[in-house]
């Protein structure tokens, strides 16, 4: 049983239709061992807690595409769905890139009853045969656990486990269909709490991406001036462009770019012949000594 009302609609879905939070210490439902969640200390840590890996995601082994088309499946709220988008222009000249765009706007991962993602993904790993999966939550998944304000450290620690099991149920699911996952975090946004709420949600997708094999990707900084919220930022041409929607969260089709650009040397691994690609040129052979004479 949940602790608080505030968890009745989170932990009604994690009854019915996703692992309760206990599962995440025994197995997937593809029967492999699936790591625990995060303990108490970890999810009272988490306000506290970077909301952005500053340093960047290490390079991937890259497994290139074995058709002639790299195929990106694309998956998430409204932020996702304007990231395809931003996907589709970055691939606009190249014929072998295909974005499969299978967002679903006011969704996330707090409530399953309107949309169980859970459920569609496995349903997706099993139809889609994607190269790699980019996966973008948050919007909608502002976490209940303030009391007046302030974050509740029980309710913190209880949210954290039965999110950090939809999260976990993802990445696995797609994982064990060889669908590499590319997980991106919430940028930041104008309001402060907000924000915080964001950063919690930012902690649990790296903590669970490093447990998982996915690769988390943040756009915290890339989309902040000096650590505070701003409209406006570079672009993808260098020029100082507008990033930020009037309602503060979401991006510009300018900000959709500037984050697809972001995840391109990721992708790039999943590409037809990346991997060949991705090799460094053979060094050249010294000159005779005559021609530097």
């Amino acid at each position: 049983m949940c602790a608080t009302v505030l968890f009745s609609a989170l932990c009604t879905g994690a009854n019915a239709q996703t692992p309760a939070p206990a599962a995440a210490t025994g197995t997937s439902q593809s029967g492999s061992p699936a790591p625990a969640a995060a303990p108490a200390a970890t999810a009272q840590a988490a306000p506290a807690a970077s909301p952005d890996a500053t340093s960047p995601p290490p390079a991937p082994v890259c497994h290139s595409s074995p058709g002639e088309t790299g195929r990106i499946l694309v998956i998430g709220d409204s932020q996702a769905q304007g990231l395809a988008g931003g996907l589709r222009w970055l691939y606009r000249t190249n014929r072998n890139m295909r974005v499969l765009d299978h967002s679903k706007i006011s969704t996330g991962l707090v409530s399953v009853s309107f949309y169980n993602w859970p459920d569609e993904v496995h349903k997706l790993a099993a139809t889609e045969h994607a190269d790699v999966a980019v996966v973008m939550f948050g919007a909608n998944d502002r976490p209940p656990v303030r009391v007046h304000g302030a974050v509740d450290p029980a309710q913190l620690a209880n949210f954290t486990k039965i999110y950090s099991a939809r999260v976990h149920d993802i990445m696995t699911t797609l994982k064990n269909a060889h669908i590499p996952v590319i997980w991106v975090g919430h940028p930041m946004v104008r309001d402060e709490e907000f924000s915080a709420d964001m950063a919690i949600l930012n902690t649990i997708f790296q903590d669970q991406a490093a447990r998982n094999g996915a690769q988390f990707v943040p756009l915290w900084t890339a989309f902040s001036d000096n650590g505070h919220f701003s409209a406006y930022g570079e672009g993808v041409d260098g020029s100082k462009v507008r990033l930020r929607a009037d309602d503060g969260v979401h991006l510009t089709p300018s900000g959709y770019q500037k984050a697809a650009k972001i995840l391109e040397p990721l992708i790039a691994c999943y590409q037809p012949d990346a991997a060949q690609k991705s090799k460094p040129a053979a060094p050249s052979a010294p000159a005779p000594s005559s021609a530097t004479q």
